[in-house]
């Protein structure tokens, strides 16, 4: 894989606003997403967890922590790809928007796990991987590190 890096002037800072260094932006975000996971997994008391099971009974169980683990596998997927975009400096305003996404698809598995907030993870997990989508598609330093992707693995196509 090929590691791009954007000039130091982004298109997502402007003149007046604050931005996050790459580095930075990646390990607030690890640490708010590694949050997000313990919270998801402690959300539930033990007493609330172990009478969700023993109600939904052990094939139910079995099967939902399966989803459960899908579910961790998606949200690894766009979490990846948001951390890929953090390469490049990110405004504070569009970090936050990314945290807050990532915060959500950790949380999700992590209450279908516990087996007392199915639903709610699973509308968790699932609107925040949309925001999430939609959040990439419109932050305006994707298409430019894209950009710059295509046009190096062209160059190196061609150099062949």
């Amino acid at each position: 894989m090929t590691n791009i890096a954007l000039p130091a002037s982004s298109t997502t800072a402007s003149a007046g606003t604050s931005t996050l260094s790459p580095g930075m932006a990646r390990a607030l975000l690890v640490l708010v997403t590694a949050a997000s996971v313990a919270a998801g997994l402690l959300a539930t008391g033990t007493e609330g967890s172990a009478s969700a099971i023993a109600l939904a009974g052990a094939d139910l169980t079995h099967l939902l922590r399966a989803m459960a683990l899908l579910k961790v596998v998606m949200a690894g997927g766009m979490a990846a790809a948001v951390l890929w975009r953090l390469g490049s400096p990110v405004t504070l305003a569009w970090w936050a928007a990314y945290a807050l996404a990532c915060a959500g698809m950790a949380a999700g598995p992590g209450l279908i796990w516990q087996m007392a907030y199915v639903r709610t993870g699973a509308l968790l997990l699932h609107t925040v991987l949309f925001a999430a989508l939609i959040l990439l598609w419109r932050d305006p330093a994707m298409g430019a590190r894209l950009g710059i992707m295509v046009a190096a693995r062209r160059a190196m196509l061609r150099a062949r």
